[in-house]
């Protein structure tokens, strides 16, 4: 039974190909990465996320390339590149999702708008090629290779019936978000996935088709992917500066690292929604597709193409705007963007390189620290330490500069102060303090309850 629809079988190891060049780089810049993280250079802080996905997607493709002696870099860029371009619109759909569900949000978030979209468009287009490249290792590796299952018999009553299942889980998630948000992750497959095999040129490719073959594999490689590549996302994310937290209804009590156990299931369904995704644009390809080696199907028609493209842009542009206004809840934030910090304080430790929260709490983290700053700054010790206070708030699970600056307005300058509110209480007065990105109850409580955890480790 092959592995593809082109039949073609993985090649053996040839004990004379070592990995290319750009896999040892890929080693050497995640390596650079995991130094900085913990020698807390904020720089490196910020991009984290960027320099690990991007590294571990180079490294996978050289590692399929030297066990299979091709690959999507090697071989196919073009396919590679085409599978990044529009992993961005991809992931802005569930990014816009978002906006009604609202599960996550987005922290220390750069400052500056350009460097922002960059840094976005950077890291979304890792979601496809991080997924495909870690199908393609345990392709190589012949995970799941025995698998099969008895052949499906695919009926129009079957098509029909997935088509309006995904509709109702996409609708349920949507005008229940508290409820059936989990929903979300999923629809997709049984929304798009009998479109695919309906139209004739991705019907191979698609999941039903393959299930008609009695072939699973690559669903099992795929839902195993999705949930390799969720562990990654969530253990880089956890020591990203720049990063994610969830607000998840009914599973904030416990989570492992930003995410509630419950969450990991998500990830093996969203991989088969992105291979689905990825399958509907094909079908318009005419059947082009990046898991063969060889070029199949003419690819999409120019008068189709560039339009498609076009809108893509322009989704993406709606989609960013929208996440600015409505996700992103801090941007890293500066000493001189706190209020209550003299200003003379402020310049002084920028002479000697100490601009931001996080580089004051390193320099000030053991009483030595203080007293050496002290001397280069020529700032009282207990100066020093009232600015560490304010510091360690604004630093608290990304709170941010704009939203420390309202609960100062408030009286609340202080992580233990913070962690003696009532979250229900707090919220009208937090929100009318504050004139940009106002919290809504679930952000509240993450961070009145981080300032507990913070409290109740200090004592």
């Amino acid at each position: 039974m092959n592995d593809t629809p082109a039949g073609r079988s993985n090649r053996g190891v040839d004990p004379g190909r070592r990995l290319p060049w750009y896999g040892w780089l890929a080693i050497l810049a995640l390596l650079a990465g995991e130094v900085g993280l913990s020698l807390g250079l904020v720089p490196i802080r910020v991009v984290f996320y960027c320099i690990v996905w991007w590294s571990y997607i180079f490294l996978a493709d050289a590692v399929v390339w030297r066990r299979r002696g091709f690959s999507l870099v090697r071989d196919r860029p073009w396919e590679f590149w085409f599978l990044a371009f529009w992993s961005v619109p991809i992931w802005n759909l569930f990014e816009l999702f978002n906006f009604r569900l609202q599960n996550w949000f987005y922290i220390n978030v750069p400052a500056d708008a350009t460097f922002a979209l960059v840094f976005n468009v950077a890291a979304y287009a890792t979601v496809l090629p991080a997924i495909f490249e870690t199908y393609d290792i345990l392709r190589v590796y012949r995970v799941a290779e025995g698998a099969s299952t008895r052949a499906w018999r695919v009926t129009g009553s079957l098509v029909f019936g997935c088509i309006a299942v995904g509709v109702a889980m996409l609708a349920a998630s949507l005008i229940l978000p508290r409820v059936a948000f989990p929903l979300i992750w999923g629809f997709a497959v049984f929304l798009g996935d009998p479109v695919c095999y309906s139209s004739g040129r991705a019907r191979a490719n698609s999941v039903l088709g393959q299930l008609e073959r009695g072939d699973p594999r690559s669903a099992l490689r795929l839902l195993l992917a999705g949930l390799v590549c969720g562990g990654l996302w969530e253990f880089w994310n956890f020591w990203a500066y720049t990063k994610w937290l969830y607000t998840v209804p009914h599973f904030e009590n416990l989570k492992w690292f930003e995410m509630p156990p419950l969450g990991f299931l998500g990830f093996p369904p969203f991989a088969l929604e992105c291979y689905v995704l990825v399958n509907l644009l094909n079908a318009v390809r005419r059947g082009r597709n990046w898991e063969v080696r060889e070029r199949t199907g003419p690819g999409a028609p120019r008068w189709l193409a560039a339009p498609a493209v076009a809108a893509a842009l322009a989704f993406n542009a709606l989609v960013f705007a929208g996440i600015q206004a409505l996700t992103v809840r801090s941007v890293a934030p500066t000493l001189a963007d706190m209020e209550g910090i003299p200003r003379e304080g402020v310049e002084r430790l920028a002479r000697v390189g100490v601009t931001t929260p996080p580089v004051l709490l390193a320099r000030t983290a053991a009483p030595h620290g203080i007293r050496r700053l002290a001397r280069e700054t020529g700032l009282s010790p207990d100066d020093l330490m009232a600015v560490r206070q304010s510091a360690r708030l604004v630093d608290l699970e990304g709170l941010g500069a704009d939203n420390y600056n309202a609960l100062r307005r408030l009286g609340i300058d202080r992580i233990e102060e913070l962690a003696r509110q009532n979250p229900a209480e707090l919220l009208p007065r937090w929100r009318a303090a504050i004139l940009h990105r106002p919290p809504n109850l679930a952000q509240v409580t993450l961070w009145v309850r981080a300032a507990r955890r913070a409290s109740e480790t200090a004592r």
